[in-house]
C-alpha cells in the first residue's frame, strides 16, 4: 500500500501557465493545476494598483506551504519522500509493463494505441506521460534533497530518507536514459521561471551519475528485513538494481564491458546476503502480488497499490491484470479487457514439464459471457485467438465480488525479483569468466524451481548467451523487462524480424496474422530510443530530436 501526499512549490510551468502545486515533470502536466500566465500577471497588477498606496503587500503565501518552508522535520521529510514514491503510480506500472513488453512476447489484440503497435510519432500521449512521470519524480527528489540537511530530526532517519530519495532519483534517470538516451539532467530543484530549459546531457554521463548515486544510496538505506515488506528501497533492492544498471552500461549501445564485473559483484551481494531465496511455487509469487502478501525472500522491490474501495482514504489503484489479463466480461469476477495476447513462439520456449508455462500463459480462456466464468482449455498450436497472459489473474483478488472495480485493483507490480538477480549473476559470470559451473548453478537454481530439465555442459559464451536470453523470457515474461533486454543485447531488430517470419509461416488466421506481425514489422533502428516528446521540443528550444523521429 502506498500513501499519497501532495506538497507544494511555486514554479513557472511554461510560457503560458503558472504552477501552484508541486512540479510535475520539467514543465508540468495537469493544466487544471495552473493559472494562465496572462491572467496571473493581470491579477497581480490590479491587486497592486488597488492596495499599494494604502497598505504593504504581504509576500508570504498563506494558503499553502512553499517548498522553502517545508522539509523542516521528520514528518515533513517522510511525507516528501512519499511524493517521490508516488510517481510510481498506475501509469508508471502500465507504461513499463506494456510498452516494454511489446517485443517478442505479446501483441495487442484490440484497437490498442499506436505505441503498442510500434507505430507512433513524437506527439504520442504515452511517450509524453512517461517522460512527465519520471521528471516529476526527479523534481520531487531534488526539492527534498535540497532541504533535508537543515531539517531538525534524528540523523539516522535523515540519512535513510536521503538514501531512498537519492536512489529513486537515480532510478528515474535510469528509466529515462534507457528509453530516450541523452536527456536533460538536473540535480537541483527548479529555482526560477528561467530555470527550466536544459539541453540533453550525454547518456554516458548520466549513467555514471546513476551508478555513483545508487552506490552511495546502498550504504544509506536499511536491510529489507527491517522493513519486512517490499515497497521501500532496501539494501537488497539497491544492490539488485545496481546489477541491472551495470548490465545496461556493459551492453549495447554503451558497450562498457568492464561493467560486467560490477554486475556480478552486486548480484552476488544479494545472493550471498542469505536474505533471499526462491518461493517453491512460481504461481504463488504472483498470487502474493495480487493479494498484497509480502514475500521478501523472492519479491525484493514492488510498486504498491491498494484498491479495496474508492472511499478508502488510502485508495491507490493499479490496473495489473486488466489490460494484461485473461479476457472476462463481468466486474464482480474481476473484469479484464484481455487487450494482449501471447505469441506461440514464447509458449514453445518452455519444456513440457516447466511449471511456469501454464501460469505465465493461461492454458484456458473464459467462455464468452459465461457467468460465473467458465474455463475453456485449448491447444495453443491450434487456438490462436484466445491466448492470454496468465500471470496476473484477477480471480485471485481478495476484494469481495460486490466491491470489485471494472479496471482498478490492488495488484502490486514487481520491479525486482530474486530469480532476476540469479539470472543477472549467471549472465555476468558468463561474460566475465565464461560458462563456468557457477554460471550454470545460478541459472539451474531458477530452472529447478520450475521443475525444468537442468543445463549441464555448455560449450561457449555464445551458447550460454542464447540459453540465458530464452531463460529470462521464460522466467520474467510480462514483467516489463523484455524489450530493454533485447536492446542491451543488441538483438532487438533481428529477433523481432525473425519472429515476424515465423508467424507468417505458422499462423493460418489472416486477421490475427496481420495484427500480430504489425509491431514486429514496424521496428527499425530508430526504435532503440523513443522520440523526445513534441510537447517538450516546442517548449524547450535547447532540445534536439532522436534520429529517425
Amino acid at each position: 500500500m502506498r500513501l499519497t501526499y501532495f506538497h507544494t512549490d511555486t514554479t513557472l510551468h511554461n510560457n503560458k501557465y503558472v504552477q501552484i502545486p508541486c512540479l510535475s515533470g520539467i514543465y508540468g502536466d495537469k493544466k487544471t493545476d495552473y493559472f494562465r500566465l496572462e491572467d496571473f500577471v493581470f491579477a497581480i497588477v490590479i491587486f497592486c494598483s488597488l492596495f499599494i498606496s494604502s497598505c504593504s503587500l504581504n509576500t508570504e503565501p498563506e494558503d499553502f506551504i512553499a517548498a522553502q518552508k517545508f522539509y523542516t522535520n521528520e514528518t515533513q521529510c517522510d511525507l516528501g519522500l512519499t511524493t517521490i514514491y508516488d510517481n510510481m503510480n498506475y501509469q508508471f506500472a502500465a507504461l513499463i509493463g506494456i510498452n516494454f513488453d511489446t517485443a517478442d512476447e505479446m501483441w495487442a489484440s484490440g484497437s490498442g494505441t499506436q505505441t503498442w503497435m510500434n507505430n507512433f510519432q513524437s506527439n504520442d500521449n504515452n511517450v509524453l506521460a512517461f517522460w512527465k512521470i519520471l521528471y516529476s519524480g526527479i523534481e520531487n527528489a531534488n526539492m527534498l534533497l535540497d532541504k533535508i540537511d537543515d531539517a531538525e530530526m534524528d540523523e539516522t532517519k535523515k540519512n535513510e530518507i536521503k538514501g531512498q530519495a537519492k536512489f529513486l532519483r537515480a532510478f528515474y534517470y535510469f528509466m529515462l536514459v534507457q528509453t530516450w538516451g541523452d536527456v536533460p539532467f538536473k540535480s537541483e530543484p527548479t529555482a526560477s521561471a528561467s530555470d527550466i530549459y536544459y539541453p540533453r546531457t550525454p547518456a554516458a554521463e548520466i549513467y555514471d551519475f546513476i551508478y555513483n548515486e545508487m552506490v552511495e544510496a546502498e550504504g544509506m538505506v536499511r536491510p529489507i528485513t527491517e522493513y519486512n515488506y517490499a515497497e521501500r528501497v532496501s539494501q537488497s533492492a539497491a544492490q539488485g538494481i545496481l546489477a541491472r544498471v551495470s548490465l545496461f552500461m556493459a551492453g549495447f549501445p554503451n558497450n562498457n564491458t568492464e561493467k560486467y564485473k560490477d554486475a556480478l559483484k552486486w548480484a552476488e551481494k544479494v545472493i550471498n546476503s542469505g536474505l533471499h531465496s526462491l518461493n517453491p511455487d512460481y504461481a504463488q509469487v504472483f498470487i502474493n502480488l495480487i493479494q498484497n502478501k509480502y514475500d521478501i525472500n523472492e519479491s525484493i522491490w514492488e510498486v504498491g497499490f491498494k484498491a479495496d474501495s474508492p472511499s478508502d482514504p488510502f485508495w491507490e489503484f493499479g490496473e495489473i491484470g486488466n489490460l494484461n489479463g485473461i479476457r472476462q466480461n463481468f466486474v464482480e469476477y474481476g473484469m479484464s479487457s484481455g487487450s494482449f495476447q501471447v505469441y506461440e513462439s514464447l509458449y514453445s520456449k518452455y519444456d513440457s514439464l516447466d511449471t511456469r508455462r501454464d501460469w505465465a500463459i493461461a492454458p484456458f480462456y473464459y467462455k464468452y459471457n459465461s457467468k460465473p466464468p467458465e474455463e475453456v482449455y485449448y491447444d495453443i498450436h491450434l487456438e490462436i485467438t484466445n491466448v492470454f497472459i496468465g500471470k496476473y489473474r484477477r480471480d485471485h483478488e481478495l476484494t469481495p465480488a460486490g466491491s470489485k472495480q471494472k479496471r482498478a485493483n490492488g495488484t502490486n507490480w514487481p520491479l525486482l525479483r530474486y530469480s532476476d538477480v540469479l539470472l543477472m549473476a549467471a549472465e555476468a559470470e558468463n561474460e566475465v569468466n565464461g560458462p563456468t559451473l557457477k554460471a550454470l548453478q545460478y541459472i539451474n537454481e531458477v530452472r529447478a524451481r520450475a521443475q525444468a530439465p537442468l543445463f549441464t555442459d555448455i560449450s561457449s559464451k555464445e551458447a550460454f548467451r542464447t540459453i540465458l536470453h530464452d531463460e529470462r523470457s521464460r522466467e520474467l515474461c510480462f514483467e516489463g523487462l523484455r524489450k530493454q533486454d533485447l536492446k542491451r543485447w543488441g538483438i532487438m531488430i533481428p529477433t523481432m524480424k525473425e519472429l515476424s517470419d515465423y508467424v507468417r509461416q505458422t499462423c493460418p488466421h489472416a486477421v490475427i496474422l496481420s495484427r500480430s506481425v504489425l509491431p514486429l514489422d514496424n521496428v527499425n533502428e530508430k526504435f532503440f530510443y523513443y522520440p523526445i516528446p513534441l510537447y517538450e521540443l516546442n517548449l524547450n528550444k535547447k532540445l534536439t530530436q532522436n534520429p529517425g523521429w
